[in-house]
């Protein structure tokens, strides 16, 4: 058994309660986890803005991976400090498919969210953090519009609670060169570089904090965790995680609504002190 020196949460569904809040006992955890000397870092699917607030909240380290392994993000300077971005062509034809058949999108541009009025109005319904509000740009089309500015694109987001028509467009930007579709809940997809992945990226930022993926734990519970999840020395499934990834996973901790993250953390600090011994 190694002695774990980084732990790597995903967000949603996992450091996150079903609605979306950091609890105490996470906060605790990761308290605890840092006093004795461990790195926590966030791998998430969201921007640099939002994750920022909930690693403020967290307490966690200032290094985040973010846009689902597309970028690393700082705390502190509030931005990307790397990018792996799509190929222009490839995320011009990605949103404009998933424009034209209407889903509900964000696209990840740098540090800005770029929505539509449309995605404006559905995503106001439920999101609200200052994270979001700060970062979100509302133009009249996402695809006329990176394609007359030629921006380069870090991820789009789609989402749509019909699974057969989410399915359907998935099939669709899958034939796309130069894209690489994955997923964080059964109700979306997240299209990126297909370089990029939360196991790539966290690799990365290993590097720069000094340390390696094995003596690396990961927690996650979707699909856009797998990579990372198998890059880590100690590989840990949320009790609601979906069947592929408690297939890959050393061990299972209690679900996000019981506060799995914590009994994770909790556990890693005593087989940690178990070896100090």
């Amino acid at each position: 058994m190694q002695k774990i020196d980084l732990i790597a949460l995903d967000l949603d569904g996992t450091a996150l309660t079903p609605d979306n809040t950091v609890s105490d006992a996470t906060r605790e955890a990761v308290r605890r986890a840092r006093e004795a000397g461990l790195r926590v870092v966030i791998s998430t699917g969201r921007i640099c803005g939002e994750a920022r607030d909930f690693a403020l909240q967290l307490g966690a380290d200032d290094l985040m991976v973010t846009s689902g392994g597309a970028s690393l993000s700082s705390v502190s300077r509030e931005q990307c400090i790397m990018r792996m971005s799509m190929p222009w062509e490839p995320a011009v034809r990605a949103a404009a498919a998933v424009e034209r058949i209407g889903v509900t999108a964000m696209i990840y541009v740098g540090e800005a969210l770029l929505i539509t009025p449309y995605d404006d109005m559905e995503f106001g319904r439920y999101k609200s953090n200052e994270g979001y509000l700060a970062v979100k740009q509302v133009v009249p089309s996402v695809a006329e519009y990176i394609a007359d500015h030629r921006l380069s694109v870090d991820k789009i987001f789609a989402r749509m609670n019909d699974p057969v028509m989410l399915g359907m467009i998935r099939s669709q930007v899958e034939q796309i060169p130069g894209v690489r579709v994955m997923s964080s809940a059964s109700d979306n997809i997240e299209v990126v570089t297909p370089g990029a992945d939360k196991g790539t990226a966290l690799g990365m930022l290993c590097r720069e904090l000094g340390t390696d993926l094995k003596h690396t734990a990961a927690i996650g519970d979707s699909e856009n965790d797998l990579e990372m999840l198998r890059a880590v020395g100690l590989p840990i499934a949320m009790g609601n995680a979906n069947d592929a990834v408690k297939a890959i996973c050393a061990r299972q901790t209690l679900t996000n609504a019981q506060d799995g993250v914590a009994a994770a953390i909790d556990r890693i600090l005593a087989e940690n002190a178990e070896i100090s011994r």
